[in-house]
């Protein structure tokens, strides 16, 4: 594995690329990406594709969400001229030797779609690279069952006074990481997250941060964390290399 925290592009590079899509990714890992990061949701008829939005409008400039277009609908609609993905696309593109996190968006899926997804992704070359996380924790149980690497998803993890509930979860659920938001991580810097990160450390629980985008929340976080997630690729490459470098 190559040195830590791994530089992970948040929806491929998407500082400069449209976001989700084999373009992103691809150049991603051509600038360097230790892994990526994607969105699966499911379409009006029940195909997989790449897509973090429930809207298409931000986007596409189309109206409409992902749950109420078919692909074959999808597939006329470009994202700065670059098609939407289907997961089967990711799959086929996507190199055994790159770390990969999967986030599954629960606007769209159910428990029987996890099922289906783990069963499509069991026998992937990448299989012992991918990582699956979900806002939703029910999403990853069939994952956890099937030996996949797991991530819990918080959004509002306060480390202050509403440590407790999502520390339950972790217990719960005991995943292979959990993925924070920075700008709690760093709001809160007292006792409390010393003894979570001492506890996650204890568990074998690895601590992966999202968005990282500054140079200054990338060192706030170089000790603590597996990896980052990026939407400025490059930036933090080239800054994790010079800390590196200097020791």
């Amino acid at each position: 594995m190559k040195d830590l925290p791994l530089i992970i592009g948040h929806r491929g590079y998407r500082a400069r690329f449209p976001e989700n899509t084999l373009l992103a990714f691809s150049e991603g890992f051509k600038h360097g990406a230790d892994g990526l990061e994607c969105d699966v949701q499911k379409t009006k008829d029940g195909v997989y594709i790449i897509y973090h939005d429930e809207e298409l409008l931000p986007l596409t400039g189309k109206k409409g969400t992902i749950g109420q277009t078919s692909y074959k609908e999808l597939k006329k609609i470009k994202i700065k001229g670059q098609s939407i993905p289907s997961l089967k696309e990711l799959l086929d593109f996507i190199p055994e030797d790159k770390f990969i996190n999967i986030e599954l968006k629960e606007e769209t899926l159910s428990l029987d779609d996890a099922e289906k997804i783990a069963h499509i992704l069991k026998n992937h070359k990448a299989f012992n690279n991918i990582l699956i996380s979900s806002f939703k924790h029910e999403l990853l149980v069939s994952f956890k069952k099937n030996g996949f690497k797991i991530g819990l998803l918080f959004e509002d993890f306060n480390f202050d006074n509403r440590i407790f509930p999502p520390l339950l979860r972790v217990i719960k659920y005991r995943p292979w990481s959990v993925n924070l938001p920075i700008k709690e991580f760093t709001k809160n810097t007292g006792i409390t997250q010393k003894l979570f990160i001492l506890l996650m450390r204890l568990l074998a629980i690895k601590i992966i941060f999202w968005t990282v985008n500054t140079t200054e929340d990338f060192d706030a976080v170089y000790n603590y964390s597996y990896g980052i997630i990026t939407d400025h690729v490059e930036l933090l490459l080239n800054h994790k290399k010079t800390r590196n470098h200097n020791g």
